[in-house]
This record gives C-alpha cells, structure tokens and sequence, in this order.
C-alpha cells in the first residue's frame, strides 16, 4: 500500500511536469506593440538602408535619376521670378485675337501667331485667282461680243429718225409725226475669240450656239475664281485659329500622367526614395 501511494504521487508530478509540453499552442504570437517615435526628429541620426551601389548609383525612373543631392533641390526648387515688366513682354498668343486679325487682313492672324512662312502661300493663292478672274471676265467679254456679231452682224450703219419740217409737206403728213429708218447690219459667219487664259491664241467660231456655249464657260469660271477666293480668306481665318490653339495646347509626351523621383518620409527610418505619380485630367 505504501508502494502504491509513492508510485501515483510520482505519477502525478511526472503529469504537472509535462503537460505544458502536450499543451495547444496559439498559432500566431502578436508582437509587441512598438513604442512611437517620431520620423521627423529620428530622421537624422536613423541608419541609412539604402545599398551602397544606389546610394552611388542613384534611382532611375523613366530617364531621371534620383541622387542623393536631389534632396535638397527637390525641398527648394530652381525657379526663376518674373517681373511685372518681363511678362508683360512676353508674347502671349490668344486664338481669338489671331481669328479677328486675319478676318481684318488675310496673313494677319498668322503673322500674330509668329509663323511668317505662311502669309507667302496665302498671298500667292490670291494672286492666282486674281490672275484668273481678270482673264476669264476678259474671255467672256470677248465671247459675248462674238456671240451678237454672230447672231446680229456688224452694224453699218445706226438707225436715224426722220421728221417733216412743216411748211415744206403737207400738213396731214407733217402732223403723221417723225418715222424710223432702221440700222443696217452686215451679216458675219465667223469670229475669233481667245480660249485660253493662259495664251492668246484664239479659235474660230462659225455658229452662235458654240459662241454662246463659250460665253457661259468662261463665265461660270470667272464666277468659280470669285468664290474661291471667298473660300481661301475662310480657310485664311480658320488656319490662324487652329494654329493659335496648338501653338498654347500641351504637346508633350506624358499629357495625362507625370512619373517623377520623390523622397517620401519613412518611420522609424526617416526619409527613402519614392516615386511621385500625378494624373491630370483636363
């Protein structure tokens, strides 16, 4: 009996002993909450993790690289003031000055706009349909006349109105009033008229219908001309506002997004390089 007892009493320290060890363990331990610190003040003397070979080397992002003298220039960046005086001077273009001097004055708008090239092309335009307008009216000048000598003749003689003088006939045919003596036309079968603008060789027309046909072409160009000159003062005016508006529209290859170096604060560590994204929506 007293075996027994000394054996369960060693049974049961055996058991206090090791049950911690076959005790369910949490699966996760929280760490300890770390005490605050603030990153501003560490800043300075926190240990520096960045590699030797970046710290060399620098940060690339895109084709900018981020050194470790940017920091400096990112806190207080390279601008130059502008006076009063200097802004004034500089040549700011606004669209809707460009379009009003070019509907004033064609090549205006574009001299505004400081891109001189273009007044020649515009100019050269109007002259050649200048050009074109004063020859087609003076071919179908020429066509008209030709088309009344075909159809009429070439007058003569003009028609005169004869009177009576009283005392010399009678009275009743002195009283019957004055009469007409109609002009006299010579026949014409054919006339020379210019068909080109361009020259001043002429062809022959021998029938009214190839004269009048003459006529109506070279009129209906003389009229084409007039509108298209009408059409390049338009595209004069249109040009010049189009132009204004790309010389003060964004061309750059990143229009919408800006990727750059930046140095953002770390804690616990201070400051470490980071990347800036600005997107802009326009």
């Amino acid at each position: 009996m007293k075996r027994f007892s000394t054996l369960l009493l060693a049974f049961l320290l055996f058991i206090s002993t090791a049950w911690p060890l076959f005790a369910q363990k949490p699966a996760i331990v929280p760490a300890p909450t770390p005490v605050a610190i603030d990153s501003t003040r560490q800043g300075q003397s926190a240990t520096d993790t960045i590699p030797p070979t970046v710290q060399r080397n620098g940060i690339k992002v895109g084709t900018s690289v981020l050194t470790d003298d940017d920091a400096p220039s990112l806190d207080n960046p390279d601008t130059v003031q502008v006076t009063a005086k200097q802004e004034a001077q500089i040549h700011k273009i606004i669209p809707r000055k460009a379009t009003i001097r070019s509907l004033m004055l064609p090549g205006l708008g574009q001299a505004y706009n400081r891109q001189y090239y273009k007044i020649p092309f515009i100019y050269v335009g109007f002259g050649v349909m200048g050009y074109l307008f004063v020859k087609y009216r003076g071919l179908a000048k020429e066509a008209g006349i030709g088309y009344e000598r075909l159809l009429y003749g070439d007058k003569i003689l003009e028609g005169i109105k004869v009177t009576y003088p009283p005392g010399t006939y009678p009275a009743a045919v002195v009283n019957s009033g004055p009469f007409f003596v109609p002009a006299k036309y010579l026949p014409v079968t054919e006339v020379a008229i210019g068909i080109s603008p361009f020259s001043d060789s002429k062809s022959i027309f021998r029938t009214t219908a190839n004269a009048k046909n003459a006529y109506d072409t070279f009129r209906r160009y003389r009229d084409l001309n007039l509108l298209l000159s009408g059409l390049l003062w338009v595209i004069n005016i249109v040009e010049a506002n189009v132009a204004a508006h790309l010389k003060t529209f964004d061309l750059t290859d990143d229009i919408s997004m800006l990727v750059e170096p930046n140095v953002l604060p770390m804690p616990g560590v201070g400051f470490g390089p980071g990347v800036r994204v600005a997107f802009t929506f326009k």
